[in-house]
C-alpha cells in the first residue's frame, strides 16, 4: 500500500504523526508545578489517608498529572488523582505504612512527558497497628 492510499486510508493528521511520531511529547521540559499534601492522618491499621492538591502543567492537562508517592523519602506507588467536579483542585487517597511510627509523606507530579515537579512539602504523622 502505497503513502497516499495510507493517507488517504487513516486520515490526514494520523497518517502524518504515522509517518512523523509523536510531536509534541519530546518538546515539553517544562516540570509541573510541585503539589501540596493538605492533610494526613492515621486511619486504621497502618493505613494513611491524605489529601493533596493538584498540579498544573503547560502542557499536560490536569487529569492527566500523575503523582508518585514517598514514605519516609522512597518510592511508593504512582497516583492517579481521582477529580471530582465540586473539589477540582484537589485529591484524596490512601497509603500503607511499613510498621508502626512516624512516617513523613511526600509527593511528586509526573507529566505526560515524563517531567517530575520538585517534592512537595512533607508531612509526618504516627502511624499505629
Amino acid at each position: 500500500m502505497s503513502r497516499r492510499a495510507i493517507a488517504l486510508f487513516l486520515g490526514a493528521s494520523l497518517a502524518a504523526s504515522v509517518f512523523a511520531g509523536p510531536a509534541s511529547a519530546t518538546t515539553d521540559t517544562t516540570p509541573p508545578s510541585a503539589p501540596t499534601v493538605l492533610t494526613v492522618f492515621e486511619y486504621q491499621f497502618l493505613e494513611l489517608a491524605f489529601s493533596y492538591s493538584l498540579s498544573t502543567d503547560d502542557v499536560t492537562p490536569k487529569a492527566a498529572i500523575t503523582y508518585e508517592l514517598y514514605l519516609d523519602g522512597v518510592f511508593e506507588s504512582d497516583i492517579v488523582p481521582f477529580i471530582r467536579p465540586q473539589f477540582p483542585n484537589s485529591s484524596n487517597a490512601f497509603a500503607y505504612a511499613h510498621a508502626p511510627g512516624p512516617v513523613t509523606l511526600t509527593m511528586r507530579a509526573v507529566d505526560a512527558a515524563g517531567n517530575k515537579s520538585v517534592l512537595s512539602n512533607a508531612i509526618t504523622v504516627t502511624a499505629t497497628e
